[in-house]
């Protein structure tokens, strides 16, 4: 029988301690191989397994992960490299715009055809020449929404409102957007473009492309808007 002292420090020998031996020691089932055919686990399709067959079933498993993370990456750095070889398209494309429908034709071809974006609005707040209706905000319905979503950066990455979706598109569906002020105080006009996808535009992503087509737009737009006039 026990003494009452070998019982006390058997219960000081818990899961956490053969752990941590375990852990400092991964030679001990080299050192004592006959353990492992008394060692069982339970799976639940298949019952008791080896110890052998346990660390084979964890291995695939992780391969499997391995692989589904490598192909995920490998899908990102195609769409990646496609986003990237449109807008640098784009770029070259608005340089040789003359009109303001030639820019926004320029723009729908890259975000709704190339990049399936089923949304885009240009607009202007105070243009040196009468527009058409789909270019301007009416009255001041823009003001609020420009309080709101620009108190410190000149872009806005995420989701709107109902109203704020109203007054930038028509019927288009929209999850999430990215609302560019264009002019080198914003004052010029408002890019929105729209994602069926909720999670496309969202404030922690790189804004790297989309801050260069704003510098581009921003300079190339005063520019236009004059053609427009003198045609």
């Amino acid at each position: 029988m026990s003494t009452e002292p070998e019982k006390q420090a058997m219960q000081r020998i818990d899961d956490s301690l053969i752990r941590e031996y375990l852990i400092e020691n991964p030679d001990f089932f080299m050192n004592n191989d006959d353990l492992l055919t008394h060692l069982r686990f339970r799976h639940e399709e298949r019952g008791a397994v080896s110890l052998v067959e346990r660390q084979q079933q964890k291995l695939r498993s992780k391969v499997k992960e391995l692989e589904e993370e490598i192909t995920e990456l490998m899908v990102n750095a195609r769409r990646n490299e496609e986003i990237f070889t449109a807008y640098s398209q784009l770029y070259v494309r608005l340089l040789d715009c003359r009109t303001l429908p030639q820019v926004l034709d320029e723009l729908q071809l890259t975000f709704e055809t190339q990049l399936n974006m089923p949304a885009l609005s240009l607009k202007f707040f105070n243009s040196p020449i009468e527009l058409e209706e789909q270019y301007t905000f009416a009255s001041d319905t823009h003001k609020q929404l420009l309080s709101k979503r620009f108190s410190d950066d000149p872009i806005y990455l995420g989701r709107l409102t109902e109203q704020e979706h109203k007054l930038l598109f028509r019927d288009e569906s929209v999850a999430s957007v990215a609302l560019l002020l264009l002019g080198k105080e914003g004052d010029i006009g408002m890019l929105a473009v729209g994602s069926a996808k909720a999670g496309h535009f969202e404030p922690a992503m790189d804004k790297l492309l989309i801050t260069q087509l704003q510098a581009l737009l921003s300079a190339l737009l005063p520019t236009v808007l004059v053609n427009d006039d003198a045609a």
